[in-house]
């Protein structure tokens, strides 16, 4: 089950998403040989990425990038338009072993020195214009804390963000609180809205969040306030390496140096350094890239 739903509370001014993530999720990660609690972490931070894509409907790339000074040193979500996503974790060369139930200052905030930056990427961008980026300090006891006093302290907007992870799923729901000014407001505005729907998402447990669909966690959760449904998708996985990639890299060695490097190290293996994924090429895999390549691909 990999699905997204987006709600908006009309009355309560209040926008809201709900993800889950199963299957998509467990291609992202499979090749990164995780310990459990980075894996975790790795579906809270994909689940939060898709949840901002689909508060903000930017066209272009949405990621989320966290800095850590803990067994997690880096660890980056994307989700580009149609949410297409891919997620990496980073551990450290000397992270030893990690309890399975390590928290967010274990992983990535031992001393203080963690960070969390929101990158905006829009399409079609001028080579000269650089994408957006906020940056503020990891704060708070879980990751879903952290990004809450991000959006407070960076974006000015009161945001409520519940996060759930195991070893096969993981969840969210991220409610925001539009802006009112300049008359925005609707009519029959309840200014105790916001206040009502985040006291609703208070009760979700870590449970639904990873077993039900989305439109199940909201039914459960709001249907007093009888949100619209304003949008729905299937979160699917996508990197932007391949076989073909993979095989444009020994090519770009030429064939005598590719030839040398297997005879040197029996062999040549190219592994994308984001999702994991890998291949093998042998004095075989070699001799046959160079001689069905055309053109500028043959040394």
């Amino acid at each position: 089950m990999d699905a997204l739903q987006k709600l908006l509370f009309e009355r309560a001014n209040v926008r809201g998403e709900t993800v889950v993530l199963g299957d998509e999720l467990e291609m992202a990660v499979k090749n990164q040989n995780l310990p459990l609690a980075a894996r975790r972490f790795a579906g809270e931070l994909a689940c939060a990425a898709l949840l901002i894509a689909g508060a903000l409907q930017f066209d272009g790339a949405v990621a989320l990038q966290i800095e850590g000074d803990g067994p997690i040193r880096r660890a980056l979500a994307e989700v580009r338009t149609g949410f297409t996503f891919r997620v990496m974790v980073e551990l450290r060369s000397d992270a030893g072993e990690i309890d399975p139930n390590a928290d967010l200052k274990t992983l990535v905030n031992v001393n203080g020195r963690g960070r969390a930056a929101l990158i905006l990427d829009r399409a079609n961008r001028p080579a000269e214009e650089q994408p957006y980026q906020g940056v503020v300090p990891l704060e708070g006891k879980s990751f879903a804390e952290a990004l809450e006093g991000y959006f407070e302290r960076s974006e000015q907007v009161e945001t409520k963000l519940a996060l759930a992870a195991d070893e096969r799923a993981a969840g969210g729901i991220l409610l925001q609180k539009l802006p009112g000014e300049g008359g925005r407001l609707p009519k029959d505005y309840d200014p105790e809205g916001w206040k009502r729907v985040r006291m609703f998402a208070d009760t979700v447990k870590s449970e639904e969040l990873l077993t039900l669909a989305p439109e199940e966690v909201n039914r459960r959760l709001f249907w007093e306030e009888s949100p619209l449904v304003t949008f729905e998708a299937a979160p699917k996985f996508a990197c932007s390496c391949s076989p073909a990639r993979f095989d444009d890299i020994v090519r770009s060695l030429g064939e005598k140096e590719a030839e040398e490097v297997v005879k040197e190290q029996g062999g040549i293996d190219i592994r994308c350094r984001f999702c994991g994924a890998s291949k093998h090429y042998d004095a075989l895999d070699v001799k046959t890239l160079f001689t069905h390549a055309e053109g500028p691909h043959r040394a």
